[in-house]
């Protein structure tokens, strides 16, 4: 009997070894067989035995693959569950082969109390108030599970408040009684994981569980910017409306970049009919039935609803019912998108199908693996098959074309927020502007000293107030005429020509161009202010010398804005200013017919993958009924779905060297540009240098500060891309992303595997390292040297360190390498791959890990041989082309010195 100990168990290999052998028998019931696991090792885990006699099962989560039961076992104290001290105790054959411990010593002097002074709606009172919740909430009781444990209405929202009365463990490791209270945030974001405290109301630990990928901010705010000088810039070339190879759409026909390219640069949008899988979505994705083959035509829709996920456009960002594509009777979702100078409201449609369609590929793809109803996946109705019973279910909230329109746009962004099971989770897709290229929309006609193109952004101003610079060849051409007015307020100088009040040469601005400096007042003030003096249009510019930051000008309510405004640097600006001083400046202000708008995130199919990744690794570890189980520092979510986005875009033609970059689509790059992360993602260490201590992130002082998740986050991608390629290379690819057996087949489903061994707030690369080896020992340990072989390459070998799970600064890297462990790798199952079978006519043979002297032959069903060739030299893999044989069953036979196989193939 053991307890894992991370990175010391894997150092003399015990955790492999032991991993099978029967501990304990489970003939009794299995609450007394942990009981009594417990009472024979708690001094070897360090508690007392008063520390293992109260606990409770939190959750079970069970592997098809591995047969083990990660059972959440949560401490508890005077029959109070203390928060997140939830240990995983692994069974299998009724045997528990292993615990990482998790519960809290010496927990008996360390309470508080037991009773609480708050109600639960005392604590959500308290709780709302102090995160700043406006509105006038009406809190009530909705359901009542124990005295303890309830859901709590606002009514503000549907989605309810979980409230449980837990134990919160103080920095100084005391027991504080809490209600531990999870919610959205009305017409917001946030999803607010709190500890309130029981006797007073005071927020004892606060987390924001929506993960928010600052693409943008570690793009350009953090320490690897990139150069721009050679973007690339769209045109309509990239975005043409090329037919699909469907024919003619069928019933559920979607528009929409295939699952397995990234983006419109990577592929035309294809008419794709019936991709649901029957397995993981029974009922399709149009239906809500409660049960498969429910018949009620109201729990059927047009639009894109359905048990996995409902998918509208949110502009307006307050989560609100927006528009939904309509596919009709026939479900044909056939929307056109010509290119990022489109305004948005005119590819809505076209943009919320995508999500639709990937977030739907995402639950039916990950399902195969795992991923299903009893593992907390995203459902509103789990058909009995386990997870939580809620009244809302848990589909996803998908919303497209988040925020554009709010007085401060939300852009340049997506997330993804995971409540406890039973919860709506809901991922935000943006609009991005990040890559957007100057555009000169500012054409000097004279005097020639100044003549030409000058670049410019568009304000953002509320809804109508936002009037478009005209379009080519419908351009404003005046003079130019510099806003006076008198210094404001207090007669400061600075505020003269700001534009904050009424012009001193209106009958100057009347007709023409104004020129107004930036500050003092909002930008919006400005404009109305000019146009009521008669001016055409506006330019603001900065007073930030080499602002390096490209102002798109804000505001708040409308103010009835008619003329169009652009703003300028303060370069630029004070060159006009100059320039005025000398005499009439004449200029159009017109934007060109293909000027870039947006980069839509919602036709990003691998950040849609990423975000929806984040709900994967999320539910997977830990209970399904607690989704706080990722807060540790060195938590690797921002890796894992990384991995999960990069995995849905390999194809036949890849390899494993290929740099593969990820967000050159939402900055305006070519394919193959710089991307949003460090290094691109490659097993050539020349072009992803990445080992262990590059992990390596001091714990921010900042909570706003997430960069440290991305620099644990992109070492672990590049190790489990590795391993992903040397799965590949072992097993060969599969197309087939559902079903298949090839090596990327084998290594998704081993990730998952592995997350499902994962213990609350222990995740780090180390333990999940471990994990990854004890998933493969439980089939057999086929792999185990060729992981161990991954993992060293970049330095998490036998005598790495992780340090504290709650430190993302104390990984220390190793490159010894791992005793090698005599498998048996050459079995007909995990060696010999025959395919195509059927065939038409060339057939591949895959032999893993052989090189050497082969014979195949081919046998007809007569016994004959139609078919022999001797390979000398044979590496891995050889194609044969049976192309003469006439169509009918065959026996394969592969012959070596070492090994003989045979396999059936069909020639049709």
């Amino acid at each position: 009997m053991f307890v894992h100990q991370k990175s010391k168990i894997m150092k003399k290999i015990t955790l492999l070894i032991v991993f099978l052998v029967s501990l304990t028998g489970f003939s009794q019931d299995k609450a007394q067989k942990i009981q009594a696991y417990f009472n024979s090792n708690y001094a070897k885990m360090g508690l007392l035995k008063q520390d293992v006699s109260d606990w409770a099962i939190a959750g079970e989560n069970y592997s098809e693959t591995t047969k083990i039961t990660s059972v959440h076992v949560a401490q508890r104290y005077q029959g109070i569950e203390i928060f997140n001290a939830i240990s995983n105790v692994w069974v299998k054959d009724g045997n528990v082969t292993n615990v990482v411990n998790n519960f809290k010593s010496n927990i008996a002097g360390k309470a508080n109390s037991v009773t609480p002074r708050l109600t639960a709606i005392d604590a959500a009172k308290s709780a709302y108030a102090k995160v700043g919740i406006v509105g006038l909430p009406v809190f009530s009781v909705s359901e009542t599970t124990n005295a303890k444990s309830m859901m709590l209405n606002d009514g503000l929202q549907e989605d309810l408040i979980t409230a449980k009365l837990v134990y919160q463990i103080t920095k100084d490791n005391n027991l504080m009684l809490a209600w531990a209270l999870q919610f959205y945030a009305p017409g917001s974001s946030e999803l607010w994981d709190l500890r309130i405290d029981a006797l007073n109301g005071n927020i004892l630990e606060k987390n924001d569980l929506t993960v928010r990928c600052s693409f943008g901010e570690l793009r350009h705010g953090g320490a690897h910017n990139h150069d721009h000088s050679g973007d690339f810039s769209f045109t309509k070339n990239a975005f043409n409306n090329t037919t699909s190879s469907v024919v003619e759409a069928q019933a559920g026909s979607y528009k929409v970049i295939p699952y397995n390219y990234t983006s419109p640069s990577h592929s035309p949008f294809q008419l794709i009919s019936s991709p649901a899988n029957t397995v993981a979505s029974p009922n399709g994705w149009h239906d809500t039935n409660s049960t498969i083959g429910g018949t009620s035509a109201a729990l059927r829709f047009t639009y894109t609803r359905g048990n996995n996920v409902l998918a509208q456009e949110d502009a307006d960002g307050n989560n609100g019912n927006g528009i939904r594509a309509d596919g009709g009777a026939d479900l044909n979702f056939d929307f056109p998108f010509l290119g990022p100078w489109q305004q948005p409201t005119a590819y809505t449609s076209a943009s919320v199908t995508n999500l639709f369609y990937m977030v739907n590929i995402m639950h039916d793809v990950w399902y195969q693996y795992g991923f299903n109803e009893a593992s907390g996946n995203f459902q509103q109705n789990n058909y009995g098959k386990g997870g939580t019973v809620s009244a809302t279910g848990d589909a996803v909230f998908g919303d497209a074309q988040d925020g554009y329109s709010q007085t401060t746009p939300t852009l340049n962004n997506a997330n993804f927020s995971t409540p406890n099971d039973g919860g709506r989770p809901r991922v935000q897709m943006f609009l991005w502007n990040a890559g957007a290229p100057p555009t000169n929309f500012i054409t000097v006609n004279s005097p020639a000293a100044i003549a030409g193109a000058y670049a410019a952004t568009t304000n953002v101003f509320d809804t109508t107030d936002r009037i478009p610079v005209p379009t080519a060849p419908n351009g404003i051409t005046s003079d130019l005429v510099l806003y006076t007015n008198a210094p404001n307020p207090n007669s400061n100088p600075v505020s003269a020509h700001n534009a904050c009040v009424v012009p001193t040469n209106s009958l100057d601005i009347a007709g023409k161009i104004a020129l107004i400096r930036r500050g003092n007042c909002n930008f919006s003030n400005k404009v109305k202010n000019a146009q009521d003096a008669g001016a055409l249009a506006v330019i603001v510019y900065d007073t930030v010398v080499a602002n390096p930051q490209r102002l798109s000008m804000s505001s708040e309510g409308l103010l009835g804005i008619t003329i169009p405004a652009v703003f300028v640097t303060a370069e630029i600006g004070q060159q006009f200013v100059d320039q005025l001083a000398l005499g009439t400046v004449n200029l159009k202000l017109e934007a060109p017919a293909d000027l870039y708008l947006y980069a839509d995130g919602d036709f990003d199919n691998t950040i849609i993958s990423h975000e929806y990744g984040h709900g994967i690794s999320t539910k997977l570890i830990g209970p399904i009924t607690n989704s706080s189980c990722m807060t540790n520092y060195e938590q690797m979510g921002e890796g894992w779905s990384d991995w999960f986005g990069l995995m849905m875009q390999i194809k036949s033609t890849d390899v494993g060297t290929n740099p593969v970059t990820v967000g050159t689509y939402v900055y305006n790059e070519p394919n193959d540009g710089a991307g949003i992360r460090e290094y691109p993602y490659s097993t050539d260490m020349t072009i992803n240098p990445r080992t262990l201590v590059n992990s390596n992130s001091p714990i921010p002082t900042d909570p706003a500060d997430t960069g440290y998740r991305y620099v644990v986050g992109e070492t672990w991608t590049s190790v489990l891309w590795d391993l992903s390629w040397a799965y590949i290379n072992r097993y060969g690819f599969d197309a087939n992303i559902y079903t298949g057996t090839g090596g990327n087949n084998k290594v998704m489903q081993l990730v998952l595997d592995a997350l499902k061994l994962q213990a609350c707030n222990t995740a780090s690369i180390i333990s999940a390292r471990d994990n990854l080896f004890a998933a493969d020992m439980a089939t057999g340990g086929v792999d185990h040297n060729l992981i161990a072989e991954v993992f060293r390459r970049r330095g998490m070998g036998l005598n790495a360190s992780s340090g504290s799970a709650n430190d993302c600064n104390d990984q220390t890297e190793d490159f010894t390498p791992f005793p090698l462990l005599a498998t048996s790798n050459f079995t007909k199952e995990n060696t010999l791959r025959v395919y195509p079978n059927p065939a038409t006519g060339i057939v591949n043979v895959r032999v893993s890990q052989y090189v050497g002297k082969v014979n195949l032959q081919v046998v007809d069903i007569n016994g004959r041989i139609v078919f022999s060739q001797n390979e000398d030299h044979f590496s891995v893999e050889k194609s044969i082309n049976l192309s003469s044989l006439q169509k009918g069953i065959y026996v394969l036979k592969v012959n070596t010195a070492d090994f003989n196989y045979t396999e059936k193939i069909i020639l049709k």
